[in-house]
C-alpha cells in the first residue's frame, strides 16, 4: 500500500498525470480518509470517527459512481446515462444519510459525517495545489 502512495505522490508532484490518475485519486481518496479518521480517533470521540469513516465511504463510493458514469457517457455518447447514475447516487445518498441520522443517532456524529464527505473535495485541492506548486518550481527552474 505504502508502495501505492509513494508512486502516486511521485507522480502527482512531478506532473506527470496519465490514464492512471482516476486510480491514484481514488486510492488518495481512501488514504485520505484512513489518516482523518485516526487523527479524529485520537482527537475527538468514537461517533466522530464514525461519523468522519460513514461520510468518507459514501463520498469515496460517489467519486467511483461518478468515474463509472463519466466512462459510459463517453461510450455511448449520451447524458442520459450520466443524468440517470446521478439520479441513482443521490437517492442512495439520501437513504443512507436518513438511515445513519435515524437509526443511529447516538453513534454517528453529524460533524463527522460532512466532514467526512468532504474527502473528495480535500483531496482535490491537495493534488490541485501539489501540481501548482510543481508547475511553478518547474518554471523557475527553466
Amino acid at each position: 500500500m505504502f508502495q501505492v502512495a509513494k508512486i502516486m505522490f511521485k507522480a502527482v508532484i512531478s506532473g506527470h498525470i496519465d490514464e492512471h490518475f482516476i486510480k491514484y485519486y481514488k486510492c488518495a481518496n481512501w488514504v485520505l480518509l484512513v489518516l482523518m479518521a485516526v487523527v479524529a480517533n485520537v482527537v475527538s470521540s468514537l461517533d466522530m470517527v464514525t461519523g468522519i469513516l460513514v461520510g468518507g465511504f459514501v463520498a469515496n463510493l460517489n467519486c467511483m459512481g461518478l468515474e463509472r458514469d463519466c466512462k459510459r457517457m463517453v461510450r455511448w455518447h449520451t447524458m442520459i446515462v450520466y443524468y440517470g447514475g446521478f439520479a441513482v447516487r443521490l437517492g442512495l445518498i439520501t437513504l443512507a444519510v436518513t438511515a445513519a441520522f435515524l437509526i443511529f443517532p447516538k453513534l454517528v456524529s453529524p460533524i463527522g459525517f460532512f466532514i467526512g464527505l468532504s474527502v473528495v473535495v480535500i483531496n482535490f485541492y491537495i493534488l490541485l495545489l501539489a501540481m501548482v506548486i510543481q508547475r511553478v518550481r518547474f518554471k523557475e527552474a527553466v
